[in-house]
């Protein structure tokens, strides 16, 4: 069948156009143009286990992803086309790892299998390729995200816990702050504990930045700057709630009812020693979350109740 003039022109520019072809990277080896394979097969098999049941009913798991080995054919070309087919013989007897990018993918992978045919006296050597690929994993964006989000709610829960306490506390300290000094000297004063610069100040503001960071329920895995940030927060809301926890159980230990001021004294401290030990159970719970969503090492809680 002859050419017509559109179906010539379409074909020239079709092999200009060859030599502007996206290149593929082997190792050191970069093919581009006419080099550039002409197929790149990929694929895999989810692998699954199925259980059948009576009746004819069957449940069937997903094992996890086995991924194809890729597949590459193309050809050499030119002066220097026995040269390129030998080094790819060579990354080949080495078996060492290499970098492969091309068709959107950026893998590290071991040559497994290669041929390439003498041709045309070595000015075409066309090559066959077989690529093994790395384990590819199921994303956990959706299961960061959701971590995050639970942090954020316990994280917010345990705001809620101290500042409602702080709240109760504050009022009565107030009224009878010139009474404080008749309890047992030994006590620390609600006051300096709750008021600004008090470990539940502190506590307060470091529970805000982790809700902040977690609130929108962002992916920690992929955010590592937002997810050391929510860490340290957790872990300053820790030190802070197990000083309160220590503090507020001495005072509980060393205030003597002989008057109004000692049971008033009282009660405050048990409420916040109360809301500490509560909160600092969400705390632990959320540093739990925070670990496991960006891939870390939890040594234990971060609170403990003395």
């Amino acid at each position: 069948m002859s050419l017509s003039l559109l179906n010539a022109e379409t074909a020239i520019g079709s092999i200009g156009r060859l030599w502007a072809s996206a290149p593929v990277t082997i190792g050191s080896l970069t093919l581009t143009g006419m080099e550039v394979p002409d197929s790149i097969r990929d694929g895999g098999t989810q692998e699954l286990a199925v259980h059948r049941l009576p009746g004819g009913n069957k449940i069937i798991d997903a094992v996890g992803n086995d991924p194809d080995r890729l597949e590459l054919s193309g050809r050499f070309v030119g002066p220097t086309a026995v040269e390129r087919a030998l080094l790819l013989k060579q990354m080949r007897i080495a078996g060492r790892p290499v970098q492969f990018t091309g068709a959107g993918l950026s893998l590290t992978v071991k040559i497994v299998q290669y041929w390439f045919d003498y041709q045309q006296k070595g000015i075409i050597i066309p090559y066959r390729l077989v690529l093994e690929q790395p384990p590819q994993l199921t994303a956990t964006t959706g299961i960061t995200s959701g971590l995050s989000s639970l942090i954020g709610t316990d994280a917010a829960s345990a705001l809620s816990g101290v500042t409602g306490a702080v709240s109760d506390v504050s009022t009565i300290a107030g009224n009878i702050a010139g009474q404080l000094s008749t309890v047992v000297g030994q006590v620390t004063p609600i006051a300096d504990m709750v008021g600004a610069g008090g470990v539940f100040a502190g506590v307060q503001d470091n529970l805000s930045v982790v809700g902040g960071l977690s609130g929108a329920g962002v992916n920690l895995a992929s955010t590592p700057e937002s997810a050391a940030s929510l860490l340290s927060g957790l872990e300053a809301s820790g030190s802070g709630l197990t000083s309160a926890i220590s503090g507020t159980g001495a005072n509980l230990e060393g205030i003597s009812l002989t008057n109004a001021a000692g049971l008033s004294t009282l009660t405050q401290n048990a409420e916040l020693h109360s809301a500490s030990i509560t909160s600092g159970a969400l705390v632990n719970r959320a540093y739990a979350n925070a670990i496991t969503a960006t891939d870390g090492t939890q040594n234990g809680p971060l609170v403990t109740a003395q």
